[in-house]
């Protein structure tokens, strides 16, 4: 018999239930970005995240959530004036799904919104 041993690399600072909400936080931050992009249709969405990945080299779309400072600028580039329509809705979305009341929503970018919510997640 023969046994496979697995090694995780993790943050000394982070304890285990820090470590697992922080992956839940980036799966489920995609889902709602992935969602609140769909009204552009499949087509489009996909092409926002293909080009995105692809200048960043990203593996999964998962690390977009590392990137998250960059894909809002990414965003804004793309869509100019409606990026101030586009990001809204996907932090609103964001706050609304985790449950999270924001702060205010004035001037909160995106990366701010993730922060926040983790943030408040942990506490």
């Amino acid at each position: 018999m023969s046994y496979i041993i697995f090694s995780i690399k993790v943050r000394e600072d982070m304890t285990y239930n820090e470590l697992v909400s922080e992956k839940q936080l980036k799966s489920k931050s995609i889902q709602i970005i992935n969602y609140s992009l769909s009204f552009l249709g499949e087509n489009a969405k996909n092409a926002i995240f293909y080009h995105f990945m692809k200048n960043k080299k990203l593996n999964t779309i998962e690390d977009i959530i590392d990137y998250i400072d960059e894909f809002e600028e990414f965003i804004i580039s793309v869509f100019g004036y409606g990026a101030t329509f586009i990001l809204p809705i996907i932090i609103n979305r964001l706050y609304n799904q985790f449950n999270v009341e924001p702060h205010s929503f004035t001037k909160l970018s995106l990366a701010k919104a993730i922060k926040d919510i983790k943030q408040r997640m942990v506490q």
